[in-house]
């Protein structure tokens, strides 16, 4: 790759710009969210040091129990293992990357839920394309269990239905998967706005 004289030009002014964006941004009011210069307004402990002190509980999962998504009144399952493991998995690397507080300053608490909605049918009836719709209520508390944040979270995505049993599940399970660590995200971004303000 040739690099021409106003692509080297084009660099240069851009990163001008960032760098004098900076004091500028800090002038406003504008702080990072994570990092050393994230201290809350108590400036005790930084954004960073507020989610490594998190414990994270066991997600309660409620969703269809039928594997296809048949809608069936034969029962509910309470716990889905995987996707709760993933979401799991994902705020604990995303909170505290060495691993969960032996002594938490704070819980969170989450409880998960599931929609599949039915969004393109071909002709013959067959679905051909779905929404998995994965929700998320938690709740942030401290040692006193008294409630810090409580919120909703939600996370759509889509995939196709081949009325093929094995990839169909496949499908709906990668969907879960991709929905679960979106859902991580989220909740990761709201408690470090709640420390950022509150901490």
């Amino acid at each position: 790759m040739s690099w021409s004289r106003r692509d080297v030009i084009r660099l240069g002014l851009g990163g001008f710009a960032l760098a004098a964006a900076g004091p500028l941004l800090s002038a406003c009011g504008w702080k990072p969210l994570y990092g050393q210069a994230s201290a809350g307004p108590s400036g005790n402990a930084t954004v960073d040091a507020n989610l490594a002190s998190i414990g994270i509980k066991e997600p309660f999962w409620e969703r269809d129990a039928a594997p296809f998504g048949e809608f069936s009144d034969a029962g509910r399952a309470k716990y889905d293992a995987r996707t709760a493991q993933i979401l799991h998995n994902a705020l604990r690397d995303g909170l505290n990357p060495y691993g969960q507080p032996s002594s938490p300053a704070y819980t969170l608490g989450i409880k998960l839920s599931e929609a599949i909605n039915r969004t393109l049918t071909a002709d013959e009836g067959d679905a051909r394309r779905e929404d998995l719709v994965l929700k998320a209520s938690f709740l942030l508390s401290d040692l006193k269990g008294a409630e810090l944040l409580k919120e909703r979270a939600h996370s759509t995505l889509s995939y196709t239905v081949l009325q093929d049993p094995y990839t169909d599940l496949e499908a709906r399970n990668d969907a879960r998967d991709r929905a679960a660590r979106q859902l991580a995200e989220q909740i990761k971004l709201r408690i470090s706005s709640y420390f950022a303000t509150h901490g």
